[in-house]
């Protein structure tokens, strides 16, 4: 069934992903990015295979008259995923963060609801638990946010939540995302992803630099596995409304045992390296040491299944990246 998508921050990493995986599969999209963090590059490499079927309007979802073009036709799913990403710079313009992961989620969500949109799917994120020593985590536990990035995410769900009732023909489903990994992801700047940017310095024949002993463990879930799942909630019936999900992996990965996955994937492209072990510096403070999320949850409800795991995901990033 080919459905209209808008898709918010469809610049961005996940965002572009789920683009193209829309256009392979007929679908018609609009996509909204400013640019201030989503890539031109990500919106040229969709145009490729949209044979006309993929309209992209640069604008901010906190401008009104932005938000009024992408309903200028009938949409049927958004995806909410623009959003100011990085917990360092939350804390340094607090303001700015709640104006783009507040406002603009508020204005967004509004719009979708007053078109009576059949579903409303929107990124929040693992850094609503706060650092806990409870592993796998659930959607049971408490949140405790320790950033103004994660306290925005938070107030996403309790808007949908407390909004939900207003707009009956829409279902509101939140997604918090663990280590999202995958093509075209950016590997520069201070909060580079890990993946990538390990990649990048292997590939330059630069050592990757491991905070800690390496011990540390994160749940990486490939991108793929999210775009699989928003396309079955689109056409799934939904039960319930202003709920949220876990989305990961399920799986704990030290970052020791990820940094052998990429030069074993590397190797088995064809980039020998000289060096077999990172560089370990002393851990940050700050940082949390163990991360697992529970898909208990989305696998009842949403029939959740990751197909794609940690060493597949690597080995499809340097395919379809770096053309190994």
């Amino acid at each position: 069934m080919s459905l209209t998508w808008l898709i918010t921050g469809s610049a961005g990493f996940i965002g572009s992903n789920l683009v193209v995986q829309l256009l392979k599969g007929g679908h018609k999209v609009i996509g909204i990015d400013n640019l201030s963090t989503g890539k031109q590059v990500n919106v040229d490499r969709a145009l490729e295979k949209a044979e006309g079927r993929y309209q992209f309007i640069c604008g901010d979802i906190c401008v009104g008259d932005d938000i009024k073009k992408c309903f200028e036709q009938k949409i049927n799913v958004v995806v909410h995923l623009a959003a100011q990403g990085s917990v360092q710079r939350s804390f340094d313009d607090a303001e700015y963060n709640n104006k783009l992961n507040v406002d603009g989620f508020l204005k967004v969500m509004q719009a979708s609801g007053a078109k009576s949109v059949s579903r409303f799917i929107y990124a929040s994120s693992c850094a609503v638990y706060g650092d806990t020593e409870v592993l796998p985590i659930s959607e049971s536990q408490c949140p405790a946010p320790l950033s103004p990035y994660a306290s925005s995410k938070l107030m996403n769900e309790l808007l949908s939540r407390n909004l939900a009732h207003l707009y009956p023909d829409t279902s509101f489903i939140g997604l918090r995302f663990f280590n999202v990994f995958g093509p075209w992801q950016d590997p520069l700047g201070d909060y580079a992803a890990v993946i990538p940017r390990w990649i990048d310095l292997c590939m330059d024949g630069r050592q990757p630099v491991v905070f800690g002993d390496g011990n540390a463990t994160r749940d990486f879930c490939y991108v793929g596995n999210i775009c699989d799942l928003v396309e079955r909630i689109a056409v799934q019936k939904i039960l319930k409304t202003g709920i949220v999900y876990n989305v990961s992996s399920g799986v704990s990965t030290s970052l020791n045992e990820l940094y052998n996955t990429v030069l074993s994937g590397l190797n088995e492209k064809g980039y020998p390296l000289s060096f077999k072990n990172p560089i370990y510096k002393p851990w940050r403070e700050g940082d949390i040491e163990h991360s697992l999320g529970s898909i208990e949850l989305v696998k009842k409800d949403l029939d959740f299944e990751p197909k794609v795991g940690l060493s597949e995901g690597v080995g499809e990033i340097l395919k379809s990246q770096y053309g190994l």
